[in-house]
């Protein structure tokens, strides 16, 4: 009796996780939807993580990605990764994220993506990590960024 609690336990905190990382989050004004945030367990031996989302701009004008903040790590960055011709994979920061009306931005491995630097502690799968992204016109938004398993390459649909 006590096992079949313990999977109909987990089976719901997996539903809620997969939910979580799914789940639509929006500025107050509703120009803006976050969707699929999401990011990698780390353990002792790592101090940095990459951040990815889905940002769709369902307001009137440009929106400008220019920051993000968390208590968790002492340097946030917005980045990009290139390949050079030897398929060299290099890293560097870029100043904002410029999206037009109507375009979705999409933060994925291999591209754009919130770096954090310098983490206080690991992040923890099954937890979530508050992030607040700043932008231009100061329309800011606190999201929850699940942190899914550390080989996790995403959440699932």
């Amino acid at each position: 009796m006590k096992t079949g609690l313990m999977w109909v336990t987990a089976g719901i905190i997996l539903a809620f996780m997969g939910f979580s990382a799914n789940a639509q989050q929006t500025t107050a004004d509703g120009d803006l939807v976050v969707e699929r945030a999401w990011t990698q367990a780390t353990d002792a031996d790592n101090s940095s993580a990459a951040i990815y989302f889905t940002l769709r701009n369902t307001g009137q004008a440009t929106i400008d990605l220019i920051g993000a903040r968390t208590q968790r790590a002492s340097i946030e960055v917005l980045h990009k990764t290139e390949f050079d011709t030897t398929g060299t994979a290099r890293m560097s920061a870029v100043p904002e994220l410029r999206g037009a009306l109507g375009e979705t931005l999409k933060l994925e491995p291999g591209g754009m993506h919130v770096m954090l630097i310098d983490l206080e502690m690991p992040l923890v799968e099954g937890e979530t990590l508050p992030l607040r992204l700043e932008f231009y016109d100061g329309d800011d938004i606190t999201i929850d960024v699940p942190i899914l398993a550390a080989d996790a390459s995403g959440p699932q649909e």
